[in-house]
């Protein structure tokens, strides 16, 4: 993997002003499932969306750009060059390793929520395949059942380009727990039906998006 740096405030803040340009490629309109999806994302928070491209995180981090998002990043990205490694450990991303069982980064999420920072997750994990995504990982109901803040679903249509627009749908916050209130399923049914309902729900927000945007034209 390399070195691990901390999150450094300056380097964050050098990347973001120099990054806001990319709002001007990407010119994303956002729509609003109902009146109790959030224009401005609550703190703390988890943000879960689909993932389509590797442009999805910034285009949530410059977007959401007041909010102390850190995203959670496959170690491949880490890999690519020490440049890379310095730059997304400096702007708080979280090491996911998605070839072992170390699930270290979900302690790591927890305490970032405890002090009030947000966190991004892609639950696909990877980037899809001729067109077709991978399922969500449960990592992600592991995660926000252990924590009190709300999740927020996101669907992107990954439109991104200089002659292009992207188009995000944000839902309404959820509270995980009612997904499945049945607390004596054993752990992990209880977490793989948590998973599957937030799939659906982001998944609904893509149907609810493109309906949004045949009305538009």
């Amino acid at each position: 993997m390399g070195r691990r740096f901390k999150k450094n405030k300056f380097v964050t803040g050098f990347v973001k002003v120099t990054g806001l340009p990319a709002l001007l490629i990407l010119k994303p309109k956002f729509y609003y499932r109902t009146d109790k999806s959030p224009k401005k994302l609550p703190k703390p928070c988890i943000l879960v969306s689909n993932h389509l491209s590797l442009v999805d995180m910034p285009l949530y981090w410059y977007h959401y750009i007041f909010l102390d998002l850190r995203f959670l990043v496959a170690e491949v990205m880490f890999h690519k060059n020490a440049f890379m490694n310095f730059i997304l450990f400096s702007v708080g991303c979280i090491y996911v390793n998605r070839d072992t069982y170390d699930f270290s980064f979900i302690g790591e999420a927890l305490d970032c929520l405890d002090r009030g920072e947000s966190i991004g997750i892609f639950p696909s994990s990877r980037l899809p395949v001729n067109g077709v995504p991978f399922p969500f990982k449960p990592s992600v109901a592991i995660l926000a059942t252990r924590t009190d803040a709300p999740v927020i679903p996101v669907y992107t249509d990954g439109n991104y380009g200089f002659f292009k627009r992207a188009h995000v749908m944000v839902g309404d916050p959820v509270n995980v727990n009612e997904l499945c209130p049945d607390t004596d399923l054993p752990e992990t049914q209880r977490m793989r039906i948590i998973t599957s309902e937030l799939e659906k729900y982001v998944t609904s927000l893509g149907d609810e998006l493109k309906k949004r945007m045949g009305k538009s034209r």
